[in-house]
């Protein structure tokens, strides 16, 4: 291949959040990034414009005959890794894929015979800054010959948190192996070489579905062709920790992954009692200069004087850097096709060992005749599964519509229950949802992030479609749940009840809320035109098993230890329990009433945030903090963030002190009409209350 500037074109396949980082990586190396190709024409053309990507297309093969770029990043889903890079070899493109390399073993194997061109496996983490130098002090027998190696990898999984096991990570058991394993298993196959022995013991699983299991850790010995190494993996963990170690002769290198700290343990000229003063101190004083080098470069980061300098990105950046090195000269990166079809295969041995054959899954009942007697949009995320659970129990025949149906909960197996795959924004993918059902009920807030244009558009552009093909239907109730969040909820003098209107001054809000505020007003416009019934349930701080008991409510969480108030944490806070909103949910599909009406949904248990996080931490048995904040003192931190975003020339709204006292929650809430019109009764003792809210059952 020609080294000439004019063969380094690439292409991103795939225009997903990690596209975005390749784009910015590229950006930074000087490669020009000169096509995007995602089947989704928004998508891709929003990452266009982002980059100043001249060209975008629909497929692959487009794409190849445009001609237009002469090395490719495939970024889509690992389910179709190999499909997409199979065409771009064939072609002679250079191609990086996202780890993994493929789903099988036969698939990696299949892309590495096409020899002909250059293909790389974008395991960035073996270019993480902390690994980097330990890795070097390896290769350089820095402190004698490297024994052993050590590597504990504790994660946090979000997706687990909140029960959101659509993701392919979790199809099939083998899945969270190729997604997250395989980053600590390249750390340890760049240091041990081919990996020609594994023993695993895999920890209990756990249930996710009917049929489906998940396999959150275990621990392996794995002896390679240059080092034997230990490996203890778990995922859902509280505390995040990542470190690898290796013992040599003469000390210790350990690499702090998370942090970003290299550091070594070794001895001294002195006696053993100096000796451990004098290795310790180095040791401490290595860890203390890389967290003020890694503050430093944020800081001067966030201020523009200084480039983009967390972990990831540099890894990321790095990694491509190699890729593109070895492309320039025609020869195959360090982490190529065999180097991700080897962690591929390993990952294999290990789930043969960890996870037996997978369950046969009950083959699904047979749907109900006839019309629904309830549609439910967004039905299958927290409330929609409670939601779904109690009109069962009623004996309500259920439509659900849902963007994932992937991995569901028992009850949408059940023969009362129809599901739909679909987005609030396609019109035509709600109308054959709701198709037949007498009323309505949305649970789906749009799914947007980003700008103000942005989550207006999914939001509002959302319950707008919603509300149209209810129109269309002849549907005879819609029962729109939104949040409190529209309402202003800073200290008032009067109480807050279900005429109350949404914020009157809701631009000076955060996009959310303020969103939200326009979703309730349109719909009752559209309600007093008498165009659609419609009931409002602005349910308060929704908790109960399913979800995660941190609430952003209470604070925001830096880490879900440590709760940084809102205000001072000692006014009582609007919980509500998700059975209770179900129970209200239902109550307006049926109550003569409800339409025309907004109720707000608070429960009649209502602890401070100070209370609440102590009775969390007893009852999970974690050291749980909160700190109080004065909200004129949170605003000034936050003016003081947005300073330095905008010095930094980053764009951003400025903060909204109204919005933070909202977020404070002072305003008191009487909940005294829906408790009459729908006859409404939520749990009132404590005890339950708790038992529920942090899903440890009865009291």
């Amino acid at each position: 291949m020609a080294d000439s500037k004019t063969s380094r074109r690439v292409c991103l396949v795939g225009a997903g959040y990690i596209a975005d980082v390749h784009a910015e990586a590229l950006k930074a190396l000087g490669l020009p990034l000169t096509a995007v190709v995602d089947p989704n024409e928004t998508v891709r053309n929003k990452l266009a414009r982002k980059w100043n990507v001249p060209a975008s297309f629909a497929s692959v093969d487009e794409a190849l005959k445009s001609d237009v770029f002469d090395r490719a990043h495939v970024v889509v889903p690992p389910d179709l890794h190999a499909a997409v890079t199979a065409p771009l070899l064939a072609a002679g493109k250079a191609v990086l894929v996202e780890k993994p390399l493929a789903t099988t073993k036969q698939d990696c194997d299949g892309l590495v015979s096409q020899s002909a061109a250059v293909l790389g496996v974008n395991q960035n983490f073996v270019y993480h800054p902390a690994f980097a130098k330990l890795r070097e002090a390896a290769a350089s027998n820095a402190l004698g010959v490297p024994r052993f190696v050590n590597m504990v990898y504790h994660a946090p999984l979000r997706q687990m948190a909140a029960r959101q096991f659509g993701h392919w990570m979790f199809r099939e058991p083998r899945n969270i192996l190729l997604e997250q394993a395989v980053h600590p298993l390249s750390q340890i196959a760049s240091l041990c070489g081919e990996v020609t022995a594994i023993e695993a013991v895999g920890d209990p699983a756990v249930e996710i579905a009917p049929g489906t299991d998940f396999y959150p850790s275990f621990t392996a010995s794995l002896t390679g062709s240059r080092l034997p190494a230990s490996f203890r993996f778990a995922v859902g963990q509280n505390f995040p920790f990542w470190q690898v170690s290796v013992a040599c002769d003469d000390g210790i290198l350990v690499a702090d992954i998370l942090a970003n700290r290299f550091w070594t343990v070794r001895r001294t000229r002195w006696l053993d009692v100096l000796d451990n003063l004098v290795s310790g101190c180095s040791s401490a004083l290595s860890i203390m200069g890389d967290s003020w080098e890694n503050f430093t470069a944020y800081g001067l980061s966030m201020l523009g004087m200084g480039p983009r300098s967390d972990s990831f990105y540099l890894s990321m950046r790095e990694s491509i850097r190699a890729f593109h090195q070895a492309a320039d000269s025609g020869a195959q990166p360090l982490l190529d096709g065999k180097f991700g079809g080897a962690l591929v295969e390993i990952c294999d041995r290990i789930a043969a060992q960890i996870m037996p054959e997978p369950k046969s899954r009950p083959a699904p009942p047979a749907k109900f005749s006839g019309n629904p007697d309830l549609a439910i949009l967004g039905g299958t995320g927290f409330i929609g599964t409670a939601l779904v659970t109690n009109a069962r129990a009623n004996g309500l025949k259920v439509a659900v519509m849902a963007r994932n149906l992937g991995n569901l909960p028992a009850v949408f197996h059940n023969e009362g229950v129809a599901l739909h795959r679909g987005d609030i924004r396609n019109r035509d993918q709600v109308q054959a949802a709701i198709a037949g059902a007498p009323c309505v009920v949305n649970l789906a807030h749009g799914g947007a992030s980003g700008g103000w244009e942005d989550i207006r558009d999914a939001m509002l552009g959302g319950a707008q479609n919603v509300a149209e093909a209810c129109q269309a239907a002849g549907i005879t109730r819609l029962v729109h749940v939104g949040s409190i969040a529209s309402l202003y909820l800073g200290p008032q003098a009067k109480p807050i009840t279900g005429s109350t209107p949404p914020d009157p001054k809701a631009e000076e809000r955060a996009f959310y809320a303020r969103a939200k505020a326009m979703c309730d007003n349109y719909l009752m416009q559209l309600h007093g035109e008498g165009k659609l019934k419609v009931c409002i349930l602005r349910p308060g701080l929704v908790v109960g098993e399913g979800t995660s008991p941190f609430h952003s409510g209470l604070g925001f969480f830096n880490n879900d230890q440590h709760c940084i108030g809102w205000n001072e944490g000692r006014n009582p806070l609007p919980f509500v329990l998700v059975d209770d909103v179900a129970q209200a949910i239902l109550a307006a599909c049926k109550s003569p009433g409800a339409p025309g009406q907004s109720y707000n949904l608070v429960g009649d248990v209502q602890p401070s945030a100070r209370d609440y996080v102590t009775a969390l931490g007893l009852a999970l048995h974690r050291p749980l903090k909160f700190h109080p904040k004065n909200p004129r003192m949170l605003y000034a931190d936050e003016l003081g963030k947005w300073a330095i975003k905008t010095i930094g020339g980053r764009k951003a709204p400025p903060p909204s002190l109204r919005d933070l006292l909202s977020r404070g929650l002072k305003a008191r809430f009487d909940c005294s009409d829906v408790k009459r019109d729908l006859d409404w009764m939520p749990v009132a003792d404590a005890q339950v209350f708790y038992a529920q809210a942090f899903g440890t059952g009865k009291p």
